[in-house]
């Protein structure tokens, strides 16, 4: 910034240095003008070079001039210390994997049966699941939790309530069949042996009765029964 300087009497306008010739041998001194000096500290210029403020103080830079040697990596963070990058610096991240682990739930479903003759049989599991990671960023996510659940149901072949008289031929209930009432068999208190002809079996039962015998005298003519 340039001065007004006034020398044996005599100013000089717009001055921005003045050199006095050295007392003694050859060369002189070099004056300057920095009372517009922007300079506060050694940290706003680089290791070792050398500047003065406002009001004359000289200061030695101190910012250390840094690589991409000095970046650092942990993980996903690339990490770059302070200084001076006199070119465009990177470091490269490794790239990793996960995958998830395949998983079996094994579980025992819940069976119920409805008055109906609805079978339902109902599973309900779940399970949490930790991926395996190799070394290196890997993007964001998570494996979750496996659940398993839902029902399936079925009807039996059902017979309501009913009354089954026994007769000349058998009467079945099929095999499977869901029961939704009472089955009664019919029974007769007339079911006895000394009701049922000899020789004959009824249900189990060996009949007694046997036939009477009829005669008649020839010459008389007399009917016998025994």
């Amino acid at each position: 910034m340039a001065k007004n300087v006034v020398i044996n009497g005599i100013t000089y306008s717009d001055v921005s240095e003045v050199n006095i010739p050295l007392s003694s041998g050859s060369g002189s001194a070099e004056f300057h003008d920095v009372s517009d000096a922007t300079i506060t500290g050694g940290g706003q210029m680089l290791n070792g070079v050398t500047g003065y403020g406002s009001g004359g103080t000289k200061y030695t830079g101190s910012i250390a001039t840094k690589t991409s040697t000095n970046m650092t990596v942990s993980g996903a963070t690339v990490t770059a210390p302070a200084g001076y990058y006199a070119t465009a610096a990177s470091k490269a991240v490794a790239s990793g994997s996960a995958s998830t682990p395949a998983t079996t739930i094994s579980v025992t479903p819940t069976i119920s049966v409805g008055s109906d003759g609805k079978i339902t049989a109902t599973v309900s599991a779940s399970q949490s699941v930790t991926p395996s990671v190799s070394a290196g960023y890997v993007s964001a996510g998570t494996a979750g939790t496996v659940t398993v659940s839902g029902s399936e149901t079925e009807q039996l072949t059902t017979k309501a309530a009913a009354t089954i008289t026994p007769g000349t031929s058998a009467q079945t209930i099929a095999a499977g069949t869901y029961l939704t009432g009472v089955q009664t068999i019919v029974g007769d208190a007339d079911l006895k042996a000394s009701n049922i002809k000899s020789g004959v079996t009824i249900f189990n039962v060996a009949g007694t009765l046997t036939s009477a015998t009829v005669s008649q005298d020839a010459t008389t003519k007399v009917l016998s029964i025994s």
